[in-house]
């Protein structure tokens, strides 16, 4: 495999020599590869894949590139430059004249069939979790987002993008359930009541009488109607978290302790650690302080909201990390 020179010009020549000159340009497109994120150039015959990054100094990703849709060649650059490339395959951010990919339906103005608006800050899956992200433009159930200062890719809704906020009527139709929401699910050919207690991409764990634990999708689960109610908080005094405290805190060693609050939840993550903790969040009256409960328990570990907007938590002070985008 070749390594590239971290240079603008290679992926200029490189791209010209990969793509057919004059063909005719197409809206873009793009979707989740198995084992990367996969971009269909603008010429609508060719298109890479991003296979793998490494976190070495410098890191490097390995870049599958292909046309009609049978992989060509592998190439290797540094992660720093791998955004010029995918500008110059699906041709910059200005989208050709007469393509739907700028509003399709979403404006800064009005919302397209999904309910979301070009500006608006969405979670957007990332390695295998999830984060606040803007929309750019719009593609019919594509929404090309900044999840990061110089950081554009384009997310499938409503596999890889969430709204922020209760479900509507139309994430129900796609299938999408809340955190602790009362469901029926299919068990063995029987339907049994329960409540999810966890999500992972578009299936969810649910948890019923006798300790029993399944993980199901959509088409094995039913909602019970009236049910869907938020848990009931730990003590009189707080209230969810929800749109109070979004997006990610880290603490100051890289990697160390990491917390993503989406939603009145809160992902915790260790450096190191097998699994994630996910926690309902709750905030204090005065919004001085933050209680996380582990679902179904009574252990909360609580955590102060200094006057600086930083976190102080058991493992040391944890700052928000600047996602691009304003938090909701």
């Amino acid at each position: 495999m070749k390594t590239a020179p971290p240079c603008r010009t290679i992926f200029q020549l490189l791209y010209m020599l990969f793509v057919c000159a004059g063909a005719d340009s197409a809206p873009v497109h793009a979707h989740e590869g198995h084992g990367g994120q996969f971009y269909r150039c603008a010429d609508g015959r060719t298109g890479l894949k991003v296979v793998h990054c490494s976190n070495g100094n410098p890191a490097l990703c390995d870049i599958e590139l292909y046309k009609d849709g049978a992989a060509q060649s592998d190439v290797r650059l540094a992660s720093s430059n791998v955004n010029d490339l995918i500008r110059e395959c699906i041709g910059g951010e200005v989208a050709q004249q007469g393509s739907p990919t700028l509003h399709s339906g979403g404006t800064a103005h009005g919302a397209d069939r999904n309910g979301f608006r070009i500006g608006e800050t969405v979670n957007a899956a990332t390695a295998g979790s999830w984060y606040p992200a803007t929309i750019l433009r719009a593609d019919g159930n594509s929404y090309l987002v900044r999840p990061g200062p110089a950081v554009e890719v384009w997310k499938l809704y409503p596999t890889e993008l969430r709204r922020i906020g209760p479900l509507t009527e139309v994430d129900k139709a796609y299938g999408l359930f809340a955190l602790h929401e009362k469901v029926r699910v299919k068990v063995e050919g029987d339907w049994v009541e329960g409540e999810i207690i966890m999500e992972r991409g578009m299936e969810y764990q649910i948890a019923w009488v006798g300790n029993h634990t399944a993980w199901a999708s959509a088409k094995e689960m039913r909602r019970v109607a009236g049910t869907e109610k938020p848990p009931a908080p730990p003590q009189s005094d707080v209230t969810s978290c929800a749109g109070k405290i979004e997006g990610q805190y880290s603490s100051a060693d890289v990697g160390s302790f990491t917390i993503v609050f989406r939603s009145g939840k809160a992902i915790m993550k260790r450096y190191g650690g097998a699994d994630d903790d996910e926690r309902e969040c709750w905030i204090s009256g005065s919004n001085k302080k933050l209680l996380l409960r582990k679902p179904g328990t009574d252990e909360v570990l609580p955590i102060e909201i200094n006057d600086d907007g930083t976190l102080d938590a058991p493992t040391g002070v944890l700052r928000k990390k600047s996602s691009g985008a304003r938090n909701q």
